[in-house]
C-alpha cells in the first residue's frame, strides 16, 4: 500500500496541468481502438475526469489494456497520471464556446466557436512546444549556409511564409511546394544545409522522402507537425511540435493547423534573429526602406 502510495505522490510531482492538447495532438499516431479512448477523452472530458480506467474502457468499447496503452503512447506513466492532468486542465479552462459548427447555428456563434477553437490551438501549442528544440533548431538554422522551407498544400504557404521571413535577415532561404522540385533540391542538399518540412499530418510519402534524402545528403532536418511519433517526425533530426484539432470538416486541416504552424515559425525566426541581432536589425530596416515606396 505504502508503495502504491509513493507511486502516485511521484506521478502527482511529473503530472503537467495539461492534457487534451497531448490527446489531441497525438490522436493520429494511436492505433485504431487506442483512438476510440482519445476520442471518447476529447468529447467527454468531464466525464472521462471522472472515471476509473475500467469505467472508461466500458464507455469507449475497448478492454481496459488498451486504455492503459494508450496513455502511455500520449506520454503518461498511465490512466491515473491522465486523469490528475485532465482535472487540473478543466479546473482552469477557457470558458466559451469550443465544439464544432453545426448547421443551425447563427454567424455569430460560428465567429465565436472559430475564435475559441483557434485561440485553444495556439495555447495547446505553446504547451507542447519544446523551446529546447526550438534553441536547437535555431542553433541548426544559424549555423546553416542555406536553410530550404518544403510544404504542400496549406503547409506549403507558411513555407513560403518562412522563407520571406528569414530571407529579411539574411539568411540564405528558399522554399518548394512543388513535389518533383522539393525530391530534386532534397537530393541535392549538403552538411551545410538544413531541410525544414512542415507537414501536419507527418505522414505523406512527399515530407517523408525529402527528411530522408536530406539526411541522406548530410543537411540537418527539422520537421513541424502536429504529429510528433508520425515517420516524418521520427525520420527528423528536431522535431517542433504544434497541436491542432479542427472542429469541423470544412475546416480539413487549413485553418488552425496552419495558424500555429506560422506562430512555430516566428518563434522559430525570432530566436534566430535574436542570435544576429544587430545584423538582423540592420537588413530588417534596409527591407523595410526597400518597400516603403510602394506605399500609396
Amino acid at each position: 500500500m505504502a508503495e502504491a502510495r509513493d507511486e502516485n505522490v511521484m506521478q502527482v510531482a511529473k503530472t503537467p496541468d495539461y492534457c487534451l492538447a497531448v490527446v489531441r495532438g497525438g490522436y493520429g499516431s494511436l492505433a485504431p481502438a487506442e483512438q476510440k479512448v482519445a476520442f471518447f477523452i476529447m468529447e467527454h472530458p468531464e466525464s472521462a475526469a471522472g472515471m476509473t480506467s475500467t469505467q472508461l474502457a466500458v464507455a469507449a468499447g475497448v478492454s481496459e489494456s488498451t486504455v492503459v496503452k494508450c496513455c502511455q503512447r500520449l506520454g503518461f506513466t498511465g490512466f491515473f497520471q491522465l486523469k490528475l492532468a485532465l482535472v487540473r486542465e478543466l479546473a482552469t479552462s477557457r470558458e466559451g464556446a469550443f465544439g464544432k459548427v453545426e448547421p443551425e447555428d447563427d454567424v455569430p456563434t460560428i465567429c465565436d466557436k472559430i475564435f475559441t477553437t483557434t485561440l485553444q490551438a495556439i495555447e495547446d501549442t505553446a504547451k507542447v512546444l519544446d523551446p529546447n528544440a526550438v534553441a536547437r533548431a535555431a542553433e541548426a538554422i544559424q549555423g546553416a549556409k542555406r536553410v530550404f522551407f518544403f510544404g504542400v498544400g496549406s503547409s506549403g504557404v507558411v513555407a513560403q511564409d518562412a522563407q520571406l521571413k528569414f530571407m529579411r535577415i539574411g539568411m540564405t532561404a528558399f522554399s518548394y511546394l512543388d513535389t518533383h522540385a522539393q525530391l530534386t533540391q532534397a537530393a541535392l542538399l549538403g552538411p551545410e544545409d538544413v531541410a525544414v518540412v512542415i507537414t501536419y499530418s507527418g505522414r505523406t510519402r512527399e515530407a517523408t522522402d525529402v527528411i530522408n534524402l536530406a539526411r541522406k545528403g548530410g543537411a540537418r532536418t527539422i520537421c513541424i507537425t502536429n504529429f510528433p511519433t508520425s515517420p516524418a517526425a521520427t525520420a527528423s533530426d528536431i522535431v517542433l511540435c504544434t497541436t491542432a484539432h479542427e472542429a469541423t470538416r470544412l475546416r480539413g486541416g487549413a485553418m488552425t493547423s496552419r495558424l500555429t504552424q506560422l506562430v512555430v515559425i516566428d518563434c522559430l525566426f525570432t530566436a534566430v534573429a535574436m542570435r544576429r541581432s544587430d545584423e538582423a536589425m540592420e537588413l530588417l530596416m534596409k527591407t523595410v526602406d526597400a518597400l516603403a515606396s510602394r506605399k500609396i
